[in-house]
């Protein structure tokens, strides 16, 4: 497997750089994000705690993939941008089944209680009695209709 960056950009207020990448891999299939996690933080000499794969795409046929990923400055700044599903997904396959089988036990063990509907003593509005007539507004009369005036040839009107 091999690792090509093909854009490369730092954001100073996120603090991480923004890599675009190439990844080769002869005879292999699409490389997992584990592997590419390590392969990233190795070639820019950080922990992979601090690599995030976002998207690994491989077209049909081809024996390279294009990659999205994020390399943080340090893992705090990781934790607080990067999106839980991202940070499960990129973790290795035994960690990923852990955390989402004690995310299903934290939504069996806290089911959303039902709040009853407790009818509150609110104070009916009386309802507006029709008003027997409206007022009506006197119709305006049609007035004649004129035709515009007719320019001339010179673009005056007559």
């Amino acid at each position: 497997m091999d690792f090509k960056v093909r854009q490369d950009t730092y954001n100073p207020l996120l603090k991480r750089k923004e890599v675009h990448g190439e990844v080769d891999h002869e005879g292999e299939g699409t490389p997992s994000r584990v592997d590419v996690r390590k392969a990233v933080a190795s070639k820019f000499n950080t922990k992979p705690e601090n690599v995030y794969v976002l998207d690994i795409e491989t077209n049909t046929g081809t024996q390279s993939s294009l990659c999205v990923i994020e390399v943080y400055d340090d893992p705090q700044s990781a934790q607080r941008t990067v999106p839980k599903y991202i940070q499960v997904r990129n973790l290795p396959p035994e960690e990923r089944k852990r955390v989402r089988e004690e995310q299903a036990k934290k939504g069996e063990a806290k089911p959303k209680p039902e709040k009853p509907k407790a009818e509150k003593a609110t104070p009916e509005k009386p309802k507006e009695e029709p008003k027997e007539a409206k007022e009506e507004k006197p119709k305006q009369e049609a007035k004649p209709e004129t035709e515009p005036p007719k320019k001339a040839k010179g673009g005056v009107a007559k």
